[in-house]
């Protein structure tokens, strides 16, 4: 069925949640039905105006939530179709769109991760250390060329929970999808913050995640995770408070 319409895909920050969201809402109201076969990933990119990668983590993240299955060398299929009133714990784009709501996400990352981090320490093997210094490099990459980086700065976090050897973790950082990077907007756009030095912040945190799991220090691992994220968790609430006090000058 590849006559849907993807061009409602907005120019934003999250468009891996903002096609997850369109798929999902295609495939509750039958236009995609129960056994139908998903267009191809080209297809998807072209019509929806997106990269391969948002195409891969929004059909990823629609497999975490049991909308969506693969069939080997077959393709990727509706599985079922939830209805709306489901209890399925769901956070959708909206939600990623406030530094309310991006603080009260990372507070949620910050109990999963810091020990997600460090299980990988622990259990890692070298050919999963190998992939997480890559994802690190190729957020390097894009950072020096001044490119949006925050496809690979996903990886790097999704690299740590594949080293869990649980697959449970790598299912909550796709089911959160593109929600794992704050809008980085939020932070930089309109008050005075030079978005490379803020990238380079960000990278030093990644270094040091890097470097304790690198060493197998659990302890190490687990506080460095939990001090990035307690660290992106302050400088939101900044924020915050320079809002508050730009409101009433």
């Amino acid at each position: 069925m590849e006559s849907l319409v993807f061009s409602k895909i907005r120019r934003s920050s999250n468009l891996t949640s903002e096609l997850a969201d369109l798929l999902r809402e295609q495939i509750k109201t039958g236009q995609y039905v129960v056994g139908s076969k998903l267009p191809s990933s080209k297809y998807i990119e072209e019509q929806a105006g997106v990269s391969r990668s948002v195409v891969r983590e929004a059909v990823a993240q629609l497999k975490a939530e049991g909308f969506l299955i693969s069939r080997q060398g077959v393709g990727v299929f509706v599985a079922q179709a939830k209805v709306s009133n489901s209890n399925t714990f769901e956070i959708d784009a909206s939600e990623f769109a406030s530094i309310t709501d991006a603080i009260q996400i990372l507070e949620l990352r910050k109990a999963v991760e810091a020990e997600m981090c460090a299980m990988c320490a622990e259990k890692r093997t070298e050919k999963q250390l190998d992939k997480i210094k890559s994802c690190f490099e190729l957020i390097n990459d894009k950072n020096a060329r001044q490119e949006d980086s925050m496809h690979e700065d996903f990886a790097f976090h999704r690299s740590i929970a594949e080293a869990c050897q649980n697959p449970y973790f790598v299912r909550f950082i796709d089911f959160i999808g593109s929600g794992v990077i704050p809008a980085r907007e939020i932070i930089t756009q309109g008050h005075n913050v030079n978005t490379s030095e803020y990238l380079e912040l960000i990278q030093n945190e990644h270094q040091k995640i890097l470097r304790a799991i690198e060493l197998k220090d659990k302890e190490f691992a687990r506080a460095a995770m939990r001090a990035h994220l307690e660290n992106s968790i302050e400088r939101h609430q900044q924020r915050i408070n320079i809002g508050k006090l730009e409101t009433t000058d």
